[in-house]
Formats: C-alpha cells, sequence, structure tokens
C-alpha cells in the first residue's frame, strides 16, 4: 500500500473513530470480569497495517459466555484486590504451553517443569497444558496495581508469538471512594496552583468499573488516596513482531532466532492507522482492543502501559507532561500506608522496559499557552487554567517590507497585564490536516481552506501518543504505522445547550 492510500486511510479511520455514533468505548479497558477464566492457546492471524497477515499464538477466551476467537494480545483480565481467581488452561498448540502472572500471590503449584528429570534441561517455568490438555492455575490477586500473564514454556519462542496479556487489579473500595467534587486539579495538584484552583463540580458522581469511567488505581490507606484518582483510563500493551520470524514459523525453512529484527510494532495488537479504528472491529477478529483516548479538559487520564516486547520503547505524548504514579503494580510512595504518589515524577516520555508496566496519569488543560484557549473571556469552561483566562494570541506581524522612505511610528502593542505573547501561523503560512476545526480556539469552528474535509466535528485538539522511535512508527518500514494513535481533547459542552452530566452511554461522549 503507498503512502498517499495510508494517510487517506488513516484520516478515514480517525473521523470514524471521532464522529461515528456507534464507536463505544473511548476511555475504557475492554476485558473479562469476574474470578474464574477458561483460556485456550491456540494459533490464528492478524492483519497489520499494511494488510500483511501474519501468524500468532494466543489465548482464546472459551468461557460459556465468551467469543471463542484467538486474540492478539491474549483477553484483558479486569480483577478486585483479595479476588481469588482461578484460570483453566486448555492446549491446542502442538507444544506443552503454561501460565505465570507475575505479581499475583500463586495457590495453585509453582514447580517448574524438566525434560527427562529435574537435572535435565529446564522445559517451563511453570506446570504445563501439554498438546490437547488441560492445566489450572490459582492466583490471589493481592494489590491493586496494572500486571500481565505470560506463557512460562519456550518463552523465547511463545512470547514472540502473542502469548500474552494484561491484567487490571482494581482496589477494594474502588466503588466506595466519596471521590466527586474533590479530586485535585489536573496536573495543578502537583504543583504551584494558579490562583484559581475550585474544580467545577464532578460531572460523574457514581463512580464504577461497568463504564470504565472514573476511579481510583492505588488505594493504600482505604480512605481515599486522590494522587491515583483518575476520570478515565485505558491500557496499552506495547509489543513487536519480526515479520520473517512468523513466516518460519507458519512455513518451515530456515531461521537464526539471534539475528530476530522487529519489523512490526503493536500497541494493543494493532498498528497504526488499525489503532484507532473501533474496538471489536469486524475486519480485526482477532485483534480486538484499540488505543483511542478521548478526554475533556482537566480530566485526569489513566495510562496504563504494559511492554510485552524484546525491546525498549520510548512511548512520548504531545501535549503536556504525564505524571508516573507506579511501576509494576507498586506505588511510588514513601510511605504506601498514607502518603500516596508522593514519590511520583513527572515525564514528557516514558521509557518502556520490556516485562514491565508503569502507571501515569495524564491530564491536558490548556495551562501555559499565554493565551485563552476558549477566546471566551466573560465565561468560565470546566476545568479552564484560569491564570490564562481571559487573554488572547498576539497576532502573526509579518516582517517590515524595504521602503524608501522614513517608516511611519505605529504605536507599540498592547497586551493583557502579565501575558505571555503566543505568534500563530497565519492560515497562509500553514498546511490545515484533516481534523483542523479552522480555528485555534477549543471547541469552535471556522471556514475552512478549500479541498480540506473537515474531519473534527467535535472542533476538538488532537495529540499523537507514539513510540519516539521513528522506526517504530512504520509498518514494515512503510509510514505512517506501528505504535502511533491520536489522542483526542474534546471540549466540554455549553452548559446552555444542556447538563454537564447528559453521557450518551452509547458513545461515552457527552452530547449537547
Amino acid at each position: 500500500m503507498n503512502n498517499s492510500k495510508m494517510l487517506w486511510r488513516l484520516l478515514l479511520v480517525a473521523l470514524l473513530v471521532v464522529a461515528s455514533p456507534i464507536c463505544k468505548a473511548h476511555a475504557m479497558i475492554n476485558g473479562l470480569t469476574g474470578t474464574s477464566f477458561n483460556f485456550t492457546a491456540k494459533s490464528g492471524h492478524i492483519t497489520a497495517g499494511d494488510g500483511a497477515s501474519l501468524l500468532f499464538w494466543g489465548f482464546a477466551d472459551t468461557s460459556p459466555t465468551g467469543s471463542g476467537v484467538v486474540q492478539y494480545p491474549g483477553p484483558t483480565l479486569i480483577l478486585r484486590e483479595g479476588d481469588t481467581v482461578t484460570v483453566t488452561l486448555s492446549n491446542q498448540l502442538a507444544e506443552p504451553v503454561s501460565l505465570l502472572f507475575p505479581g499475583m500471590t500463586m495457590i495453585s503449584s509453582t514447580a517448574p517443569v524438566f525434560n527427562g528429570g529435574s537435572k535435565a534441561k529446564l522445559s517451563s517455568l511453570a506446570p504445563e497444558a501439554l498438546p490437547n490438555g488441560t492445566q489450572t492455575y490459582t492466583f490471589k490477586a493481592t494489590k491493586p496495581g496494572t500486571y500481565y500473564y505470560e506463557s512460562g514454556s519456550n518463552q523465547p519462542i511463545q512470547l514472540r508469538m502473542g502469548l500474552f496479556g494484561g491484567i487490571v487489579v482494581r482496589p477494594a473500595t474502588y466503588k466506595a471512594l466519596p471521590l466527586p467534587n474533590v479530586v485535585p486539579y489536573g496536573l495543578n495538584a502537583f504543583a504551584d496552583p494558579p490562583a484559581n484552583t475550585t474544580r467545577h463540580p464532578q460531572v460523574r458522581t457514581n463512580y464504577n468499573d461497568s463504564t470504565g469511567i472514573g476511579g481510583v488505581a492505588y488505594n493504600p490507606s482505604n480512605a481515599g488516596d486522590l494522587t491515583t484518582a483518575y476520570d478515565r483510563e485505558y491500557l496499552v500493551i506495547a509489543s513487536e513482531m519480526d515479520p520473517d520470524f512468523q513466516k518460519w514459523m507458519e512455513f518451515g525453512g530456515t531461521y537464526d532466532l539471534s539475528k530476530w529484527r522487529s519489523n512490526y510494532w503493536f500497541f494493543n495488537g494493532r498498528n497504526a492507522p488499525d489503532t484507532m479504528d473501533m474496538p471489536n472491529s469486524a475486519v480485526l477478529p482477532t485483534q480486538p482492543y484499540n488505543t483511542m483516548p478521548l478526554a475533556h479538559p482537566g480530566e485526569r487520564v489513566l495510562i496504563r502501559l504494559v511492554n510485552m516486547g524484546q525491546e525498549f520503547h520510548p512511548f512520548h505524548h504531545h501535549g503536556n507532561h504525564s505524571r508516573v504514579i507506579a511501576v509494576d503494580g507498586n506505588l511510588l510512595s514513601s510511605n504506601p500506608a498514607a502518603s500516596g504518589a508522593d514519590l511520583a515524577w513527572l515525564a514528557f516520555t516514558e521509557t518502556l522496559i520490556p516485562g514491565k508496566t508503569m502507571d501515569t496519569i495524564f491530564t491536558w488543560t490548556g495551562a501555559n499557552l499565554g493565551w485563552d484557549i476558549y477566546s471566551d473571556s466573560p465565561r468560565v469552561r470546566p476545568y479552564e487554567y484560569m491564570a490564562d483566562h481571559g487573554k488572547t494570541y498576539q497576532p502573526n506581524i509579518l516582517p517590515a517590507q524595504p521602503q524608501t522612505t522614513p517608516p511611519v511610528p505605529t504605536p507599540a502593542l498592547k497586551l493583557p497585564p502579565q501575558a505571555v505573547p503566543v505568534i500563530l501561523p497565519t492560515i497562509e503560512q500553514i498546511i490545515a490536516g484533516a481534523n483542523y476545526s479552522g480555528s485555534p480556539y477549543l471547541g469552535m469552528s471556522a471556514p475552512l481552506t478549500p479541498g480540506e474535509g473537515g474531519f473534527n466535528p467535535l472542533n476538538g485538539y488532537f495529540y499523537m501518543f507514539h513510540s519516539h522511535a521513528e522506526l517504530e512508527i512504520t509498518n514494515n518500514n512503510t509510514f505512517p504505522g506501528g505504535m502511533l494513535t491520536m489522542m483526542g481533547i474534546v471540549p466540554w459542552p455549553d452548559p446552555a445547550l444542556g447538563p454537564l452530566d447528559n453521557l450518551d452511554p452509547a458513545t461515552d461522549m457527552y452530547m449537547p
């Protein structure tokens, strides 16, 4: 597929994701809840962003209500602190498979498996399900956090083939916390607050895991840890593939594992532009999870990062920093019993290390731009950065033209008090992308230049979330692709048009 077709596909998918009334779960984590699960290990094919078909091994949900479709990555388990969980694994592959649950307290046997006796070659790190056999694993989800599961057998092959998945453990008091109206004001809760840090009344008054909106990631004191509170959350599992390795596994021949070289990079089992397609898309049956977050200004977005690949990946988000609150399910705290994430740090790029997890909270307010992103001085919008309220940006000033006569003096440019001038380019100086609303102000539109499609009906801002290694945002060396998606900053609705809590359950978006 050539670059022009790829770009049009990228733009079309972005339009469908943002505008389609049937697009569900922009900011929730899709997965399985409960305490008893049935998995089956089997093979299937995924579709890469450039149309390539790649063999993989994965897990299918074969419980009575499961789809039975093998998927990449495996089904996400959404658990609660203190749960005792049982996973029954059936194996339809030609070699033994096992399961490991790092960070969980194992109850069932964890004895490793050796070929030919205890002094022979190690075969597996855990009891295995033999071909056409089963194995049962029981563990306790001891503490909240972000984790994963993986095969413990023949890991150099099986992890590269896709035998892994994510685990989210929610605090025991997740639903009961009285969070409305007291969640800190965005990033300003961690730094010097602006003159007005009043947070508008919380739109959602019932935090629960049925909608995927609102909650708390860690709760060490069982009394409300607001440093880990969030409005929306999503999970990103990073992985990669070498197409030559996948071909070797499917068709045989010769392959040197020491020369393994990735050439496809995935967020949640998809390459761009498919990362931005709808979850559970019919055209991606084995890749059900997408990565297309949307949020309003000021909302705290919990990003759960997991690296199940073989390589380091620099996860980079435009717009502003994010605050890392936990690593490997361990809250960054000097006193886990009471202090919350007081050892958290700000990062503009998070380095994803193989086999590790990271929790980080991202908040966008338009802070410190030096101009009011709403261009509406009399009114205050929800979560607006008050230090810039009422400021207008400085229009671009063209350079002086050569003159043969003395220039006419012009009055000095007057700016609002304490304003930081931000010079924005004029329409003649930019190439307006498909998601440009025609206006630099959030939530506003203006006439578009000829030829633009107007793919931004929400009049929001869009930022890339992607790997900062340039090669990793390609599909087999073709840009765009790989670990690339977009973060949409959706304007809050106009209170004059309806209540702020008018949440459309079909789209997880606020409608006027």
